[in-house]
């Protein structure tokens, strides 16, 4: 499979007081939510840049993460520097368009952070403290390899019939396939995929503390 363009260190921002928004609002959430927010941050993380529906470029270095969470929909607003994907807010949407407090409060602490540099806390310690690392990381890695296979398709003109037909299964394994939301992927069934596209899936082991940086 074609090599990730770039995988991101992901964290927390921390203001001057020493807290983190983002950390906090996630920590009094659901579980379940978590889980669903965790999983499309990590996908942003080891996909970037990926686009939509994943991601939506608000403003000047301001992104934001779109989050279905079945009974409503959650954004979380992030900037990069450097290799780092730096939270700096997350909310509960409760109209169509970006609330404009929402946006000041992600864009002050932008300044904030390109000013004083606040960069806080791991987001994968966070995940491995709830108990979700290994859940939300294989998710993310089934999501990303999907969304780089309907992109191969894409540059090759390959349609999902074709590809059925190179796999010799049906155009439903297809859809299956590239589904990044179905929780039956395999990746079995994305490297066989892959091979139709004479590319390959690569999947390593590193240690802990340099996985953010496969």
């Amino acid at each position: 499979m074609t090599e990730l363009p770039h995988v991101l260190n992901v964290r927390f921002f921390c203001t001057d007081a020493g807290n983190e928004p983002v950390r906090e609002w996630l920590t009094d959430l659901p579980r379940e939510h978590r889980r669903l927010i965790g999983t499309d941050i990590k996908t942003v993380q080891l996909g970037w840049p990926i686009g939509m529906p994943v991601v939506r470029k608000l403003d000047a270095g301001l992104w934001e993460v779109r989050i279905d969470l079945d009974d409503t929909i959650a954004r979380v607003l992030f900037t990069v520097v450097g290799s780092d994907m730096v939270l700096l807010h997350g909310f509960i949407k409760k109209s169509q368009k970006t609330p404009a407090s929402d946006m000041a409060t992600a864009k002050q602490d932008y300044e904030v952070l390109h000013m004083n540099k606040h960069i806080g806390s791991d987001f994968d310690d966070f995940l491995s403290e709830q108990g979700l690392a290994e859940e939300v990381s294989a998710a993310a890695l089934k999501r990303v390899i999907a969304w780089q296979i309907a992109q191969a398709m894409k540059a090759q003109n390959v349609t999902k019939k074709a590809l059925a037909d190179r796999m010799h299964t049906s155009r439903t394994a297809v859809d299956r396939a590239l589904d990044q939301n179905d929780a039956g992927m395999t990746l079995a069934t994305l490297a066989s995929a892959a091979r139709a596209l004479g590319q390959r899936v690569e999947v390593r082991l590193v240690p802990e503390r340099d996985a953010a940086r496969v």
